[in-house]
């Protein structure tokens, strides 16, 4: 049986799952039988850590925020990071934090790893060579505009000399993209590379595995939070393609999957000169 707590314990209680986020089994792929049961390349860092909640249903009821318009939402959850110190990612060379750039109602969202060097200076996400693919890919590819889209990335703050962002600074810095995915309710969710992936699906797979099909995913659980149901696809970090071209054309296959499903329509096939 679920333990009562008093009123200032649950109000406690719930400022930190809010911050923290509640990470929760609730993200599975349409075909499930797409995902192999051993992985090839194992790697457990970015799995979510799991967390007990004994609070109990009567006490969750009345704890949701009041409706706020979607960019006041995103300036909201803005306003709660603050300058962030949750990790140690603020006293390792950061400038500034990367928050989100885009359209607040958008119906396609790509997430990243997390800033580069190019992005730290401008606050701005996906601003360097692989940003500059990335739009490409939005605007020549798919045949939209950067602005109907929104951009934002797993972590906010610039991991020193560029490297992957550690399992802990995932999981601190998570829960407030999951609060922007909530707030936008984007058709379709784009996650860019290993890490995007893995963090926001909780599965431990190799990316040749997570690529080629729609997942059903939902952000965690959490009391007072707008829940988000929607899709899912996973494709390569543009960073990735810049050192391997030779998967561009895969990359697109992704990105073909996401206009089907939007309804998005193909670009007319150029003539051989």
């Amino acid at each position: 049986m679920a333990r009562t707590l008093d009123q200032n314990a649950l109000s406690a209680r719930l400022e930190f799952y809010r911050e923290m986020g509640i990470y929760g089994l609730y993200r599975r792929p349409v075909d499930a039988t797409a995902v192999s049961e051993n992985p090839e390349t194992p790697d457990e860092q970015y799995l979510p850590k799991k967390k007990e909640v004994t609070v109990t249903a009567e006490k969750t009821l009345n704890v949701l925020q009041p409706t706020l318009s979607k960019p006041d939402g995103l300036k909201a959850i803005r306003e709660d990071l603050g300058d962030c110190t949750r990790c140690v990612l603020h006293k390792q060379g950061r400038k500034q934090i990367v928050f989100g750039v885009g359209n607040p109602s958008a119906e396609l969202m790509f997430v990243g790893e997390g800033p580069g060097a190019d992005e730290d200076e401008q606050g701005i996400p996906f601003i360097g060579r692989a940003g500059q693919l990335l739009t490409n890919m939005i605007t020549n590819g798919m045949g939209l505009k950067r602005e109907d889209v929104y951009i934002a990335n797993v972590v906010k703050c610039r991991p020193p000399g560029n490297r992957t962002p550690e399992r802990e600074e995932c999981d601190t810095c998570s829960p407030f993209l999951f609060r922007q995915i909530e707030v936008i309710q984007p058709k379709m969710i784009v996650a860019l590379g290993a890490v995007a992936a893995k963090t926001l699906l909780g599965v431990n797979e190799a990316m040749a595995r997570l690529r080629g099909q729609i997942y059903d995913f939902s952000t965690p659980r959490r009391p007072g939070s707008d829940l988000y149901d929607g899709k899912l696809v996973v494709t390569y970090h543009p960073a990735y393609l810049l050192r391997d071209p030779r998967q561009k054309s895969e990359a697109w296959k992704d990105l073909q999957i996401v206009m089907r499903y939007l309804g998005i329509p193909m670009p007319a096939k150029k003539s051989a000169e």
